[in-house]
């Protein structure tokens, strides 16, 4: 399912195509499609299209640099589900400089991408970046939520900082503390540490909390470890 990031950049992009359209003569509403067919090829995760026609949208029209971005972001989206990585970050880095305006949760994404990528230390730069910032997740000075705390987590964790990465998702979890995936981490952490009782209660909250449409073959196995079983 598209995340609410997604579908928030598809809505904005198909109210922006829908305000751009009137007035066009017949070979710009052509060229103009290729940009909604972008928008409607995210929704049915459709990537393929979504690359073929997010290249025609930029090569045949004259956007505003607003509506590069949502281009870009969706391009980004796209490559990241074929694990294209490098290509996937370069379109998120184009999202953001077009975009011209702090947004955390860009950045956050941004770093997701480098850590699937194999490049936690980026990725720990840019949320320590958004940290420095004093950029929230809702803007500058909001102050932080889950998000932050559970990338910074991620990051710390793949870079072998099991105690750091267990305190940054604790923090997330003040905040937000029916997080299933954070519990899970904690657990794997925890688990790093030694600490097999904390790690087991964690994959005892995570269990009961999360969404089992989500749940992988390699979480059940964790689970079935400690001998824990999905409701």
């Amino acid at each position: 399912m598209p995340t609410s990031m997604v579908r928030g950049a598809l809505l904005l992009l198909g109210s922006l195509l829908l305000a751009g359209c009137a007035g066009l003569q017949s070979q710009d509403q052509i060229n103009y499609a290729h940009c909604r067919l972008v928008g409607q090829a995210a929704k049915a995760e459709k990537f393929d299209v979504v690359l073929q026609e997010a290249d025609l949208c930029l090569e045949k029209n004259q956007l505003s640099k607003p509506m590069q971005s949502l281009v870009y972001w969706l391009k980004s989206d796209a490559y990241a589900n074929f694990k294209r990585y490098p290509q996937a970050i370069a379109a998120k880095e184009k999202s953001i400089e077009l975009d011209g305006t702090p947004n955390a949760r860009a950045v956050l994404d941004l770093s997701r991408l480098y850590r699937e990528a194999g490049n936690p230390q980026k990725a720990l730069e840019l949320v320590q970046s958004n940290l420095d910032a004093n950029l929230g997740e809702a803007g500058k000075g909001a102050g932080f939520n889950m998000p932050t705390y559970y990338h910074l987590g991620q990051a710390l964790y793949d870079l072998g900082q099991y105690r750091e990465a267990a305190e940054a998702y604790s923090a997330g979890l003040q905040r937000q503390p029916d997080y299933a995936w954070a519990f899970y981490h904690r657990g794997l952490a925890y688990e790093k540490l030694g600490l097999a009782d904390d790690a087991r209660g964690d994959f005892s909250s995570f269990a009961k909390l999360v969404d089992q449409q989500y749940v992988e073959p390699q979480h059940q196995a964790k689970l079935a470890e400690y001998k824990i079983s999905l409701p």
